[in-house]
């Protein structure tokens, strides 16, 4: 069954925006709250290329499928400067990424400080421009909104918001627009640091196994 929306051209914005998703009554899914999250946070764009930085600077850059339900998960290795190809967006440790192609995919990751930590003297950390970049204001954490954007109701006001025909993705307003419900403030700095303790656990488990394997094949090139 069609969904019929009525909108004065008043509200169609500075752009008289026609499109259909932009009016979706199920992109306002949250809860009523006065707080939105361009209350707390700021959505970044910088972006940085090859040229921008020294060719031999080590960098470990991120596509949308290395974000997966509040974490980073890669299997590669920070590379040269020079190997950057396409302008990327410039992390910083805390950030939170979030993708705006493909919402259902839940392509939302915590950006933790030990993914700076790859290479010898350190390395930056550079991901595809298809990923918003959620930074908090004034010391907030962005971590604790990390289980929000996984959230259904979050979930659901993206999947509707999103606009295009090839590859539809949302956009920067809708995720600023989102309304934040108290319970999503009511403990941020416990949620923020489980948020923490939760990656750190994840990269020494992964690190972990990585050791086991590396200890059976010494073993078994030993036995050859």
């Amino acid at each position: 069954m069609g969904i019929h929306v009525t909108r004065r051209l008043a509200e169609l914005g500075e752009g008289v925006i026609l499109a259909p998703e932009r009016f979706d009554p199920r992109r306002q899914s949250l809860p009523a709250s006065p707080r939105r999250l361009a209350d707390y946070a700021e959505v970044c764009t910088e972006n940085v290329s090859a040229q921008s930085l020294d060719p031999g600077a080590a960098v470990l850059i991120l596509d949308t499928t290395h974000a997966y339900d509040g974490f980073v998960i890669f299997r590669h290795e920070p590379v040269a400067a020079r190997e950057l190809g396409s302008a990327k967006r410039r992390l910083q440790p805390g950030d939170v990424i979030i993708s705006r192609l493909r919402p259902y995919l839940r392509q939302v990751a915590y950006v933790d400080p030990q993914l700076f930590a790859l290479a010898p003297g350190g390395n930056q950390v550079a991901a595809s421009t298809e990923f918003f970049v959620v930074r908090g204001r004034d010391g907030f954490d962005p971590a604790c909104l990390v289980p929000f954007l996984l959230s259904a109701q979050v979930q659901a006001a993206l999947a509707a918001g999103q606009e295009g025909g090839h590859h539809p993705r949302f956009a920067r307003e809708l995720l600023l627009s989102l309304s934040v419900p108290d319970c999503v403030l009511r403990s941020p700095y416990e949620t923020a640091s489980q948020m923490r303790a939760l990656a750190a656990g994840l990269r020494c488990s992964l690190q972990g196994c990585r050791s086991l394997v590396q200890g059976v094949d010494a073993a078994i090139r030993g036995a050859a």
